[in-house]
């Protein structure tokens, strides 16, 4: 990808970026073409060939963008959990977030990586390395509520990390399939009792009631 000379010429590519990502997301990679982008841009072929030598390499830049504007701001949130209602708030806004776009393509990662997977071994491998920091942010989170007393010393904190991971990923395909938040918010729901579970004793009874 070329760099472009000025600003506005980064603007351009910017947004000729952007766009690409949107659409992606929205109706596939293969099912979005080149020109479509451009449109959506307000940008011609010429600027797409001087800053772009294929489709191929407009998708890699997608892919960067579209880990730069998802997973860096939740990593920030993920390493900072202190209590129960920090996880929850965070899962609470995924399903906003998801809404909000209208239920559209799924999770901006996940379902990069699927389709992307076995057609472009480069950025299949880029994607996989971008979920695997995702669990990675959320043990560091897990770490941090085994810390302030939330989770029990013996907490398999990587692999709730996982299936906490495998959790989102299947709400975002339900709520994406069913177009309703409620199946999203259900299974994200789960997730936190699943994570609960392992809370030390005293602080489950707490929660219950019990003694």
């Amino acid at each position: 990808m070329a760099e472009p000379a000025t600003e506005r010429g980064r603007e351009t590519r910017d947004a000729i970026v952007s766009c690409a990502a949107r659409l992606f997301h929205q109706r596939g990679v293969k099912a979005t073409r080149v020109d479509d982008v451009l449109a959506a841009a307000e940008a011609g072929k010429g600027q797409f060939y001087r800053y772009f030598t294929s489709k191929s390499e407009l998708v890699a830049a997608a892919v960067e963008h579209q880990l730069e504007r998802y997973l860096a701001p939740q990593r920030e949130v993920l390493e900072r959990f202190e209590d129960w209602p920090d996880l929850e708030r965070y899962l609470t806004g995924l399903t906003d977030s998801h809404e909000r776009r209208g239920f559209a393509g799924g999770c901006p990662i996940g379902s990069l990586a699927l389709e992307l997977s076995g057609r472009d071994e480069e950025l299949q491998a880029r994607l996989a390395q971008a979920l695997s920091a995702w669990e990675a942010s959320l043990t560091r989170g897990l770490e941090r509520l085994r810390e302030n007393g939330r989770l029990g010393e013996d907490a398999p904190l990587e692999r709730l990390a996982a299936a906490t991971l495998a959790a989102i990923q299947g709400a975002y395909l339900l709520a994406t399939v069913h177009g309703d938040r409620r199946v999203m918010d259900d299974a994200l729901a789960e997730a936190v009792r699943n994570l609960r579970a392992h809370a030390p004793k005293r602080t489950r009874n707490a929660r219950d009631g019990t003694k």
